[in-house]
């Protein structure tokens, strides 16, 4: 008889994005594969959770109005040095044309729009770095 009970977690994912719609996929793509996933539209929110408890993996939406993707990987940074391959920017390509702020940082970068299976890939590349 099978068990009833989830998957072992896989990661501890922080997913920032202020679109609802991508938040929420990304959120329950991962949680369905088993990652244990918080996700919030606000940067400043993420940061309080990242300083409650560990977490593995980052993924930052590039522009959001409060708090953009590259000045939440700064201060991350500031605060977890070590944290550089733990961080996955996503972004639409339009806004990747005319940012030379994540081409200095050498993040990796998921465009929008993704497939789930785009999504997994690139969690999967970001955690088999740390």
């Amino acid at each position: 008889m099978g068990s009833l009970s989830s998957p072992a977690v896989m990661a501890r994912v922080v997913v920032v994005d202020d679109d609802d719609y991508v938040r929420e996929v990304t959120e329950m793509a991962l949680a369905g594969t088993g990652h244990s996933v918080r996700a919030t539209a606000k940067g400043l929110e993420a940061l309080r959770w990242l300083e409650e408890q560990p977490w593995d993996l980052l993924i930052l939406d590039l522009r959001m109005p409060e708090t953009d993707g590259p000045t939440l990987y700064r201060e991350v940074l500031a605060r977890w040095p070590t944290a550089a391959s733990r961080v996955l920017f996503v972004s639409g390509l339009a806004e990747m044309q005319h940012d030379d702020t994540v081409k200095t940082l050498n993040v990796p970068v998921l465009l929008k729009p993704f497939t789930l299976d785009a999504l997994r890939a690139a969690v999967t590349r970001v955690l088999a770095t740390r």
